[in-house]
């Protein structure tokens, strides 16, 4: 099972070979079901189609299971296709990857939502339901000792600490560097770019080794996103993007219009305005530290919130 750091590496995995070879999970769509719910496979969105499982159940609809369907871009085209009714997507990755807005950036959550669901709504007859209350972006991870003695407390403030003439190493893999939303572009934004000799990269993979370096000190910086349960499990400082240079991930419940009703609505609105920052971290680690099953954690929290 992907842990949450694999949702970026998912946007590469190409459409019609990644529908392809989901094609013996596809074909159950015909078998009956009111409703089919896809979903990308790692940790958190795994949790997300089993929390929509759950409520369409419960809320009497017929359900066939398709999540782990695969990347961002089968489950585009799984939806656009009608091959699957229902999936969660994020804001950022909608704009900047389906639309293929790759170089626009828009910071605020609502204005962005507003955009992907009309063009979403215009160009494939899918509706986005009410957007989640987190955002699930990049964070940039900080050692705890560096931070007290540095003072280093948000994005701009780094940047003076680099310009100043300190050097800092950072924990990155070179697929962050590699992207222009996500590290590449960022000395730019922040005004640090004239100073790179004084920031050592160190390559490395995104997820627990990332986080225990930088708890450890082997690094001083280190990146990951907001939901992230090692967050919660490794004592990590955060730098504050306090520009808000990066892209925000917000969210939602994609369903096609043929296959939206009002209690279809309702069942996958209801749990959204629960799923703040906290919450997600939280169910992500029982499945990525503990390893729970997704369906389990997901029916035991719609349970502990009385949504079930």
């Amino acid at each position: 099972m992907l842990t949450q750091s694999g949702r970026r590496k998912l946007l590469k995995v190409t459409g019609t070979g990644a529908i392809a070879s989901t094609a013996g999970c596809l074909s159950l769509m015909d078998s009956g079901g009111d409703v089919t719910v896809g979903g990308k496979e790692f940790t958190e969105q795994l949790i997300l189609s089993y929390i929509s499982i759950h409520m369409l159940e419960n809320a009497g609809n017929g359900v066939e299971d398709s999540s782990g369907l695969g990347g961002s871009t089968p489950n585009h085209e799984g939806i656009v296709q009608g091959e699957i009714d229902h999936y969660w997507e994020y804001t950022g990755t909608a704009l900047n990857h389906h639309l293929g807005y790759e170089d626009e950036k828009i910071t605020d959550p609502d204005e962005q939502y507003q955009r992907v669901a009309e063009e979403y709504e215009d160009e494939h007859g899918i509706v986005w339901l009410d957007m989640a209350p987190f955002n699930n972006t990049y964070v940039v991870t900080a050692n705890q000792e560096w931070q007290a003695e540095t003072g280093v407390e948000t994005l701009t403030g780094l940047a003076e600490h680099i310009n100043d003439g300190n050097e800092v190493t950072w924990g990155v893999s070179t697929q962050y560097l590699d992207n222009p939303t996500a590290l590449g572009d960022m000395p730019e934004f922040y005004g640090y770019e004239d100073s790179m000799d004084n920031v050592s990269y160190e390559e490395m993979s995104i997820g627990t080794i990332n986080y225990r370096a930088v708890e450890e000190g082997e690094v001083d910086l280190g990146v990951g996103f907001e939901t992230d349960p090692q967050l919660q499990q490794f004592d990590v400082g955060i730098v504050e993007d306090d520009e808000t240079w990066f892209v925000v991930y917000y969210p939602a419940p994609l369903v096609r219009e043929e296959a939206l009703d009002d209690d279809v609505r309702k069942a996958l609105n209801v749990p959204t305005e629960h799923l703040d920052t906290e919450t997600m971290q939280q169910l992500n680690a029982e499945v990525a530290v503990d390893e729970r099953d997704p369906r389990a954690v997901a029916e035991d929290w719609l349970e502990s919130e009385g949504l079930l």
